[in-house]
């Protein structure tokens, strides 16, 4: 079902569980009341941003002169340093300091990066629009339930048990980041 391969690959590329021991970080000293609101900003925020692309992302490279195949291939290795980063545990970015932790923090670039930018606009060429933002909403949606329940998660699997999970969504994005590539080259 297209549904859910788009459901699959946008929660391997979003990898809420990989926000988890930040999301706790950034937001220890926030009452119950206001953790659950900033994991709804955060993962509305994420959902705005990837609708957001989905529909002019396409626009953008038009204007711009981009061939999708061209961006298929790019966006592959982004995804695949991306992938990288998740599976070693290297940090490619900078990350700042003294932002709004719900929306740019957490919503962006942690849930709604790069790769889920790029995974919406090709995902719909493959999928189809209405797969992806049905897809989307409920990615999102898991995301939100995965930050409200991040302290309840850490303590079931612990610190190693969410690296361990990270990284092994590293290694499927990945193999999602090859099949862009493949597909960019038309193979």
């Amino acid at each position: 079902m297209p549904v859910i391969t788009a459901f699959v690959a946008l929660f391997i590329v979003m990898d809420p569980f990989s926000s988890v021991p930040v999301f706790i970080t950034l937001t220890k000293k926030y009452e119950p009341k206001r953790r659950s609101e900033a994991a709804l900003v955060a993962t509305l925020v994420a959902g705005g941003v990837s609708l957001g692309f989905l529909f002019a992302g396409p626009y953008l490279l038009g204007v711009m002169g981009i061939r999708m195949e061209s961006f298929s291939i790019a966006g592959g290795v982004l995804m695949f340093m991306i992938a990288v980063s998740f599976a070693l545990g290297i940090d490619f970015g900078k990350k700042e300091e003294d932002t709004p932790v719900e929306a740019v923090i957490i919503g962006v670039p942690m849930l709604a990066g790069p790769g889920v930018m790029l995974s919406v606009m090709l995902l719909s060429t493959s999928l189809g629009i209405g797969n992806v933002i049905i897809a989307c909403i409920a990615v999102c949606t898991a995301s939100y339930i995965i930050l409200r329940l991040s302290s309840t998660i850490q303590k079931l699997i612990g610190h190693n048990g969410l690296e361990i999970l990270s990284r092994v969504m590293g290694v499927l994005l990945a193999a999602f980041a090859m099949e862009y590539i493949r597909r960019g080259f038309g193979l």
